[in-house]
């Protein structure tokens, strides 16, 4: 972990209560003394110093003692609280900017601390920097030789029985407005079911909240058969439900975000939300965070020091998840040469390459089984082979078939489970051929997409949703279910190796 002081002078520059109400207050050295982080930490601090000013409280806990012999292994530890007279709303949006641009570390959400609170830590480090913010005006940072946990248990120490919650809402909000609900004489199963996930999702329940998102997404069907998405409800659900921690609603939000779905294109919100959901291990949203980060590193307007590496980063974490389209990323670099020491041959990354691709091939990455293909044709790493060739493109042209087959299989099984009354009813249309072009493969994969978004609003209705239904359905499921049907339909359209298919 880089903790340093100049960093913490820089992290000084994020405001938190005024001077005003500080008089009125404890020191934070009051609230978490030195007996309690020698307690946790089971050393002696000696070298314990305290500051404090007109906006700031602060308190260094460390082994080190001025002229004394400087410990093999020093001990050091921070617990500072800062304030601003105003409330600042972007005051957790530039912490995120700051880490993003200035450092290697990640910035993790913390739930249940304070308004919000972010976990600072370097990739595979123990040690961070815990940084609670409360009210628009505090903020604490509590950092050094601390675990995670450790760092919270002194936190909930100095914020007291409240944690910090304040209710204020920190971030850019999106101008969102809630979806109106005119509740007809005799409403449909598919309205009835609108108002019965509505009823739940107006409680808090974040699950819920998220399947009504994707069913204004994708579950309503006009009278003519055809998708009718609502994007601004639907966007307007999954914030709500991202602003509870569901973090397939955050990767959601951030798709309509990036692509201007019932909203304006927002890619710096978009990167927010995607970093959210995969800082927290979501890892769908891996890729497509390795893709905003790129775009930041492609344009001259918008390039950091960091988003080049960051972009490699997520796109190795997902690989690393065993995501087909993180595995195909990481085959790429090696097969470019830009995942290699400064000054090696570019051929010196084939055989990872080849590696790579072969684990997202058997992932069911159609581009990976081109790009082996393609590898055989031209002999990078591997003798030419043009046999191999023609056969590793053949599978690549084949590749969605047992999608296509997958799709059938669920409409049928849905159409089933409507009949007999268990689920509202969705026209899937008709049954594509297997040479059918691209629009009516399109057309049948939303259908199927709205059949799934129908299953997943009636799972988050029964009570044991999260771990299988009466409908014989599992929540994680279904998302898998319905990604593989976008991508399978993106990658119909001709747009395979596109930030947009993921």
């Amino acid at each position: 972990m880089r903790f340093s002081m100049t960093g913490f002078l820089m992290w000084l520059l994020i405001a938190g209560v005024s001077s005003r109400a500080y008089a009125q207050e404890k020191k934070v050295c009051d609230l978490v003394t030195k007996a309690d982080v020698e307690s946790m930490l089971g050393v002696p601090l000696p070298g314990t110093i305290s500051r404090s000013g007109p906006d700031f409280d602060n308190c260094d806990y460390t082994d080190v003692v001025q002229g004394q012999p400087y410990p093999r292994n020093p001990t050091f530890v921070n617990i500072g609280r800062r304030s601003s007279p105003a409330p600042n709303p972007a005051a957790l949006d530039q912490e995120l900017k700051r880490i993003d641009e200035k450092t290697y570390d990640d910035g993790i959400p913390v739930p249940d601390l304070g308004d919000a609170a972010l976990w600072v830590a370097s990739p595979g480090s123990r040690a961070g920097t815990l940084v609670v913010f409360s009210g628009g005006k505090t903020t604490l940072q509590i950092g050094g030789m601390v675990t995670r946990d450790q760092a919270r248990t002194l936190a909930l120490k100095a914020l007291g029985t409240s944690a910090g919650k304040t209710g204020f809402v920190y971030g850019t909000q999106l101008p969102l407005v809630k979806p109106a609900l005119a509740r007809p004489a005799k409403p449909g199963q598919i309205e009835q079911l609108t108002f019965d996930l509505t009823a739940k999702a107006e409680t808090g329940n974040a699950k819920a909240q998220f399947a009504l998102g994707n069913f204004y997404e994708f579950g309503m069907i006009g009278p003519d058969g055809i998708p009718k998405p609502d994007y601004p409800a639907a966007a307007y659900w999954y914030q709500e439900a991202s602003d509870r921690g569901e973090l397939p609603a955050s990767f959601a939000l951030a798709k309509l975000l990036r692509d201007g779905l019932g909203m304006p294109s927002n890619p710096t919100a978009a990167l927010n939300l995607f970093r959210k959901a995969a800082v927290s291990g979501y890892v769908p949203a891996m890729v497509p965070l390795s893709y905003a980060y790129g775009e930041l590193n492609g344009s001259p307007r918008t390039r950091t020091d960091t988003s080049g590496h960051r972009a490699q980063h997520w796109a190795g974490a997902a690989a690393e998840a065993g995501d087909p389209a993180g595995q195909l990323i990481v085959g790429y670099l090696y097969h470019q040469g830009l995942n290699l020491p400064p000054g090696a041959a570019k051929s010196a990354g084939y055989k990872d390459a080849m590696v790579w691709y072969q684990k997202a091939a058997a992932g069911g990455d159609c581009v990976a089984l081109m790009n082996i293909g393609g590898m055989y044709f031209n002999g990078d790493g591997v003798p030419q082979d043009k046999n191999q060739a023609q056969s590793w493109f053949a599978k690549a042209e084949a590749c969605n078939g047992g999608n296509l087959e997958w799709m059938r299989d669920k409409a049928a099984r849905y159409r089933e489970r409507a009949a007999a009354g268990r689920l509202p009813a969705v026209q899937a249309g008709p049954v594509p051929a297997g040479n059918a072009g691209t629009v009516d493969v399109e057309r049948f994969a939303k259908n199927v997409l709205a059949m799934l978004a129908t299953s997943l609003a009636s799972a988050a209705l029964t009570p044991t949703s999260n771990s299988g239904t009466a409908l014989d359905v599992n929540y994680d499921d279904l998302l898998r279910q319905m990604r593989s049907i976008r991508q399978s339909a993106c990658l119909r359209a001709g747009l395979a190796f596109a930030n947009s298919c993921q």
